[in-house]
């Protein structure tokens, strides 16, 4: 029996048992388990269909990685054209796009790549459409920016659907959760007042997954299927933004805006590539999507060099930014300077650990200064 052959029974197997088991509180972990085993299948016949076809060779460069999602035709080329001047053929008809084109849009003083891809279709998760390629793309991304036709939005839900069943979940945290294996002991449920599945049911699922001696730390509100998702460790949460374009021929774009902040709780940036309307809006929510910071560095008895900040994350340190600058740098580090909203006072002095704030201006201080 060849592999195709196998994981074909085992899905039909695994959706002949789904379909079989009663929906009930007594049952809801084990259709979980089910779900997640038919995700995990459906992926590796994907994947599997996907190595026998063209792939997307993506190479990450610049700060940060972005890339545009959307249906055919929803105006993904023409906004990349706009972010970032790049020439990737323009059409008013489907399909235009046949493979991963990256730009660099330039914001800030960050270097943010952004992919044009192939619009997905329904049925990608199923490989429709080359959706193992593009999905293997976004799974490398940063960010995601759904670009969403303003007269179409019921769009967006039918992608975030299929990404979802492509094991990627869009404008969604990781849940915080940590499971500590043990020898002995049984399993042990650490929950700090966050509401999560009762104690029977967390055994249900680890045992599910052979795990019988464990403690679990449930560090935010998690539900059953977050931590079936958690001890399979193969699914992707990405941040998400939304760019509802074609505005200029929609009048009431705003109530689409409103309506798809609340259900997906994601920001809505309304834009027309074609008018070039609130681009530069977009721009801004893109770099703060990303969570990026600002660090300008100040060499001793020098002014800051305001004209080529360093990009970090939010929430680096200063040993941070030295191993970004230069591994050797970390070795030597003593302690630094810093002026900015993460001190209380110009040029304070602070120790390696100490976590810097966007626009920070920054003084290394190593052994042999």
């Amino acid at each position: 029996m060849t592999e195709k052959e196998v994981l074909q029974k085992k899905l039909e197997e695994l959706q002949k048992e789904y379909s079989k088991t009663k929906h009930n509180k007594a049952t809801n972990v084990h259709l979980g388990i089910l779900r997640a085993k038919i995700a995990s299948t459906k992926k590796k016949m994907v994947e599997r269909k996907s190595k026998k076809g063209r792939g997307f060779a993506v190479k990450k460069t610049g700060d940060a990685t972005v890339t545009l999602v959307g249906f055919p035709n929803a105006g993904k080329s023409s906004l990349q054209k706009l972010l970032t001047s790049v020439d990737s053929k323009v059409a008013d008809y489907a399909f235009t796009t046949l493979d991963a084109i990256p730009g660099m849009l330039r914001y800030n003083g960050a270097s943010i790549q952004i992919f044009d891809l192939p619009g997905l279709i329904e049925g990608a998760h199923m490989g429709k459409g080359g959706g193992a390629q593009i999905a293997s793309t976004i799974r490398v991304a940063d960010l995601l920016v759904f670009v969403i036709d303003s007269g179409n939005p019921q769009n967006l839900y039918t992608l975030i659907k299929e990404l979802n069943d492509l094991g990627i979940h869009a404008g969604r945290r990781r849940p915080e959760i940590r499971v500590e294996r043990k020898n002995s002991g049984g399993i042990v449920v650490e929950n700090p007042g966050h509401k999560v599945p009762d104690k029977q049911s967390v055994a249900k699922v680890l045992n599910e997954f052979g795990v019988y001696n464990c403690l679990v730390h449930f560090l935010s509100d998690s539900s059953e299927d977050e931590l079936i998702d958690c001890l399979a460790e193969n699914d992707a949460y990405i941040d998400a933004l939304v760019a509802l374009n074609k505005i200029d021929v929609n009048g009431s774009y705003m109530q689409v805006k409103a309506e798809i902040e609340g259900v997906t709780g994601m920001q809505v940036i309304p834009i027309s590539a074609l008018k070039k309307l609130n681009i530069e809006e977009l721009k801004s929510g893109i770099f703060k999507a990303l969570h990026l910071s600002r660090i300008y560095l100040k060499p001793k008895d020098k002014d800051p060099d305001y004209s080529r900040p360093l990009i970090v994350r939010e929430g680096s340190t200063v040993v941070e930014v030295a191993k970004k600058l230069h591994s050797d740098l970390v070795k030597s580090l003593k302690y630094a300077y810093v002026t900015g909203k993460s001190v209380k006072f110009r040029g304070q002095k602070v120790g390696k650990e100490h976590v810097l704030a966007d626009e920070d201006i920054l003084t290394m201080v190593h052994q042999n200064n």
